[in-house]
């Protein structure tokens, strides 16, 4: 009996080094977005301005597939399976993926499917963003919504949150003296960067890969779905996915990711998205691609 603990020591001690050995694997890069891609021309204050701005940089979609190829789409686009379905193009099969950014529900439904996390640091950048579409921001009974005050107490009394850190919306962390700071997914490029003498002015984030399945020659590629004219997004489905509201008069979903955004990207890439022209070769899995969306849509 007294060797019974030596012995589950032993194992303990045995397993603590046992190397699984297995396929999946994780790793880190950065992505850079062009100037271009998170520049609009709106209208404020009845003036058309041209205006770059974080906020219209909407999720990045990043996977890891067998090959990419130059032909069948005006972009570069994964290399696809057969076409069994003929709704759909060819599977592209990916052995993983990962995103900058998703959508998540900022407690109105005039903005459900709308918001990007890591793009908005306040209620007050939402309020305004909004303001430059043809849909602002309103309440369940169609009232305009211009206070950032209102704006947090209906969200605190929404999600019965206590602190704005806990909104998964708004881009905001504590710094090391309880103050609440900006804590954007991307941050534009400017003299002094290292990336600056070939990428000042352009936006660069950081992203991670987790669970990959490592096979060799494999390729990083990816694309940015930014908002449509009408600040809407087609990676986003606001009928079937998402928290159901459903109190009184109201009843609508709050809206998610297509579930299927990685195996067929073409059916998401529009007008206005960006793509990866050069997809990064895994040489091994300590590779920290720096993928360039700078290919537009209709083509490169």
């Amino acid at each position: 009996m007294r060797t019974l603990p030596l012995l589950l020591i032993a194992l303990g001690a045995t397993s603590c080094g046992f190397e699984e050995d297995l396929p999946e694997f994780d790793f880190s890069g950065r992505v850079i977005v062009p100037k271009e891609a998170a520049t609009k021309i709106i209208e404020i204050d009845g003036v058309e301005t041209e205006l770059t701005d974080i906020r219209f940089l909407g999720p990045v979609f990043l996977g890891a597939y067998p090959s990419v190829t130059t032909t069948g789409f005006p972009y570069p686009h994964p290399e696809m399976g057969p076409i069994i379905d003929p709704v759909y193009p060819g599977d592209t099969y990916p052995y993983g993926g990962t995103s900058i950014g998703r959508f998540d529900f900022a407690c109105f439904e005039a903005v459900a499917c709308k918001v990007t996390t890591g793009r908005f640091e306040s209620f007050e950048k939402i309020i305004e963003y909004f303001s430059w579409s043809d849909e602002p921001v309103v309440d369940p009974f169609g009232n305009l919504v211009q206070s950032d005050d209102f704006y947090e107490q209906y969200c605190l009394d929404y999600y019965y949150n206590t602190e704005l850190t806990e909104f998964g919306f708004l881009s905001i962390a504590e710094d090391e003296n309880g103050d609440l700071i900006p804590d954007l997914d991307f941050e534009q490029i400017k003299a002094g960067h290292e990336l600056a003498a070939e990428y000042e002015g352009d936006f660069v984030a950081s992203f991670t890969m987790r669970h990959t399945v490592w096979t060799e020659g494999m390729v990083i590629w990816g694309y940015i779905d930014n908002p449509s004219q009408d600040f809407t997004f087609s990676t986003c489905n606001d009928d079937l996915i998402g928290n159901a509201q459903n109190e009184y008069n109201l009843y609508f979903f709050a809206g998610g990711h297509h579930r299927d955004i990685l195996n067929y990207p073409s059916l998401y890439i529009n007008e206005g998205d960006w793509v990866v022209r050069d997809a990064h070769v895994m040489g091994s899995k300590d590779d920290e691609p720096l993928l360039v969306l700078d290919c537009p849509a209709s083509g490169c």
